[in-house]
């Protein structure tokens, strides 16, 4: 081989090693999301999160981002759909700029205590789409409407009953 060669070869092997070295302190550096541990009482018995508490006495239909409604439904100006076959819901405003879209893996939560792994597919006024996955627990249900929470993530869904 021509010292060209060698030279070129030895300059990848130092660009690919230096790579290998970024990548590893990014992945080593890069925060774990944190555990929001629940508080318990002297009986053991699980409190809830002021958040939780706070989501849990909205009643529109839509998302909620730590207790903060981010999208809820307008009857004048959105649509709503459900699939059960699907294990779809959606709500989305009548120009498409801003949905939810929820995709359950397996069944769909009916009852308080109900959990359920759920593909959610967002889009906010004058933000990007987000996708999560998530595990979701029915936190309280009534006869029109079933309240989703996550307390790790701090994210929350009203959506009707179906």
């Amino acid at each position: 081989m021509s010292n060209d060669i060698l030279k070129h070869l030895g300059r990848m092997a130092r660009i690919a090693a230096a790579l290998v070295i970024v990548a590893t302190t990014m992945a080593v550096a890069c925060p774990q999301p944190e555990e929001i541990t629940p508080v318990t009482t002297g009986n053991g018995s699980i409190t809830k999160s002021e958040e939780a508490r706070a989501f849990e006495a909205e009643s529109a239909t839509g998302i909620y981002l730590n207790d903060n409604a981010a999208l809820t439904y307008d009857e004048d100006c959105f649509q709503m759909a459900t699939n059960h076959k699907r294990r779809t819901f959606r709500i989305q405003a009548d120009d498409q700029s801003e949905y939810l879209n929820i995709i359950f893996r397996d069944k769909i939560p009916q009852s308080a205590g109900d959990n359920a792994v759920c593909t959610v597919l967002y889009r906010l006024k004058n933000s990007g789409e987000t996708k999560v996955i998530v595990q979701f627990s029915a936190v309280k249900a009534d006869s029109r409407q079933v309240w989703l929470w996550n307390e790790t993530m701090q994210l929350g869904i009203i959506m009707t009953s179906f």
